[in-house]
Formats: structure tokens, sequence, C-alpha cells
């Protein structure tokens, strides 16, 4: 009787176990890691150095040939260094923007989530389930991971340094604002997607009715959209004044 009782005491505990929901926190190292290593592939692959390597070269050749007739020699030969001296501090950026910016995003966007869904389910007097919440909205970070794994897998297949799954897809050729650009990058089929999951689960869990987790998703989606719009201009008008002169 006691090994019988001992059997259905560690039966249960196993089914415990299995029943026991995912840890939010090993599901965010997960895609933290994955993003790291994607982020790396770039870096390996040469296409984000290429990129900046690029951009430098562009500046250096503008302003030699701003400067030809104007100045000598030696001043041209210093322009030019100090332009190429750059790529130091911009390199630099671009890793703490790939390294760190980007994997904590995934982290801040899932805690938003969860505590913006379960304040309106706390007001509404609906179940709070910060826990569940939290959990789904790690998971669904997955899609954000899986857009960067496309992009990365299609720079490497096609050779290229820029590669979009967002709405720029639908631009003609031509030449565009860099306010029109960076807003358009955020409109992108993979956060779409992650942002529908992370509404979908609100409901299922009745936090909020579908409306609510509209204007939720659409409300955090915006916030975070102008942060990277506003940075992204930033970025791009010292590039300018540092890396191209006059422009």
């Amino acid at each position: 009787m006691v090994e019988l009782a001992a059997v259905h005491e560690r039966s249960a505990s196993v089914e415990q176990g299995l029943k026991a929901p995912t840890s939010p926190g090993r599901i965010l190292v997960l895609w933290v890691v994955l993003v790291l290593l994607l982020q790396a592939a770039q870096w390996v692959a040469g296409f984000r150095p290429v990129a900046l390597i690029d951009a430098v070269e562009e500046g250096a050749a503008r302003v030699e040939t701003q400067a030809i007739g104007e100045v000598g020699e030696d001043v041209i030969r210093k322009a030019i260094q100090t332009q190429r001296a750059t790529q130091t501090f911009w390199s630099a950026i671009a890793v703490l923007t790939d390294f760190g910016i980007e994997p904590l995003a995934l982290v801040i966007r899932a805690v938003l989530a969860a505590v913006a869904f379960a304040s309106l389910a706390a007001i509404r007097g609906q179940p709070i389930d910060v826990a569940r919440g939290f959990l789904d909205a790690s998971l669904a970070q997955g899609f954000w991971v899986l857009g960067l794994a496309v992009r990365v897998g299609l720079m490497i297949l096609l050779r290229r340094t820029e590669v979009e799954t967002s709405l720029v897809l639908a631009l003609p050729p031509g030449t565009y604002a860099g306010a029109t650009w960076a807003a358009l990058r955020q409109v992108d089929a993979f956060a779409a997607m992650g942002w529908w999951a992370i509404g979908v689960g609100a409901v299922r869990r009745k936090q909020v009715g579908v409306i609510g987790a509209v204007l939720v998703c659409l409300t955090l989606w915006l916030c975070e959209a102008g942060l990277r719009v506003c940075g992204t201009l930033i970025m791009e008008a010292g590039m300018r004044l540092s890396i191209m002169p006059d422009s």
C-alpha cells in the first residue's frame, strides 16, 4: 500500500509538472539568444560592416570632390581621414543597437503588453491573470524573431545588405524622405502577426473585448513605432552631418 501510494504521488507530481506553464523568463531568454545569434550572423557575414563602410567611403568621396581645387592636398587628405575615423563611432552605435536595444525590445514589449491588458482587466472587473498574459506576450515575441530570421536569411541568400519585410516593399523605385521611409518600415508583416497574437490572447483570457484588444495593441505599436522613427531620424541626421556634410 505504501509503495502504491508513493507511485500515485509520483504520477501526480509528474502530471502537475507537465501541466505547469512554461516560464516566460525562459522563453524570453530563448528569443534574446536567437536574436543575438542572428545579429551576429549579419556581422560575421559582413552585411552590417559593409553598409557602414560604404556610407563612410561615400562621404569621403564627396568631401574629396567638393574640396578639389579649393584647398591643398594636405587639407583634403586630413578631411578624408577624419571622415573615415567616424566609422568606429558609428560601428559602436550599430553594435549597441543590434546587440542591446533590439534584444531588450522583446522583453519590454512583452512586459508592457501584459501590464496594459492586466490593468484594463482590473478596471473592468475581469480576471487579471498577469502571469498568463506575460506568458502569451512572451510567446508572441517569436514573430519578431522570425521576421529577423527571414531578413537575415534573405540577406545571405540574395547577398544584399538591406532586405525588407515591411510596407517599404510597396514603394515604387525612387527617392523618398527619410521620415516616410522610417515610418513605412514600422508597418512590418511579422510585427503585425505578433501584435495579433498578443491581442487574441488577451481576448481569449477575457481581459478585454476585441475592440479593446485592438486599441491597446495599436497604442503600444504606435508608441514603439514613434520611438523607432525618432531614433532612426536622429541617427540618419547625425550620420549625414558627420559622414556626408553639405548634402
